[in-house]
């Protein structure tokens, strides 16, 4: 008998076993890599501060152009209501009270909707000047720690299951590149349906016509021809 033939068998052996899934317990849920490393979702404020120092009480050219960058942030990542806080007691209250309907002019003019902009005011009694705050909340997403696991032999994976590490490294970078992390926790309202569209497509349902879009010659081909 061949001396080899054993140590043979024994190599197939573990090969086999390594090669092996066991089946989850029943009614066991697999974790994935989103489950192990898990993209946390927290809700912040980003806030604009504007000095009411005018005597005019008018905006700045700069302080102006601040806020058509600010309200482009709100529109792109705000939620809820923006949030146009004048002070109450200050010494120069009248000044900031003047200044926050330009304000608000400028927010509309950037696009901001009327009902989407909410106005308060806060404590400053006592203080010869205080700011106008300007805020609206917004979410930002923490990308899960990926410290390598140096200790986990990836040769020996009897079950052949996924080291402790594998895809956070997918996870980080989702979460660094997802643009409104507001995404994660709740689907996006549906935008409108384009109702003169709508209306093309039952009036050809109506009259017998093909209701979807008509192709050129140049746009067929066959499969036989795609292959080639």
């Amino acid at each position: 008998m061949n001396s080899r033939l054993p140590f043979l068998l024994a190599g197939l052996s573990a090969l086999g076993a390594c090669a092996s899934i066991p089946d989850p317990p029943p009614g066991a849920a697999i974790a994935t890599a989103a489950d192990r490393h898990e993209i946390t979702v927290d809700q912040s404020s980003q806030q604009m501060s504007i000095e009411a120092t005018t005597p005019d009480g008018a905006l700045s050219e700069k302080t102006r152009d601040d806020l058509r960058v600010f309200a482009s942030q709100y529109l792109r990542y705000g939620h809820g209501a923006m949030i146009l806080n004048t002070p109450d007691g200050a010494g120069n209250e009248a000044a900031a009270t003047a200044l926050s309907r330009e304000v608000r002019m400028t927010l509309a003019a950037s696009g901001v909707a009327h009902d989407a902009l909410a106005s308060s005011t806060y404590n400053a009694a006592g203080r010869a000047e205080a700011p106008i705050l300007v805020g609206f909340a917004r979410f930002e997403a923490q990308a899960p720690e990926c410290a390598p696991l140096w200790s986990q032999d990836l040769a020996h994976q009897s079950n052949n299951q996924a080291w402790e590490s594998f895809g956070c490294a997918t996870q980080a970078n989702l979460a660094a590149m997802i643009e409104d992390p507001h995404d994660l926790l709740a689907a996006r309202e549906q935008d409108p349906r384009d109702s003169n569209r709508r209306a093309t497509v039952m009036q050809a349902y109506r009259q017998g016509r093909p209701t979807g879009a008509t192709r050129s010659e140049s746009e067929s081909a066959n499969v036989n021809d795609a292959v080639q």
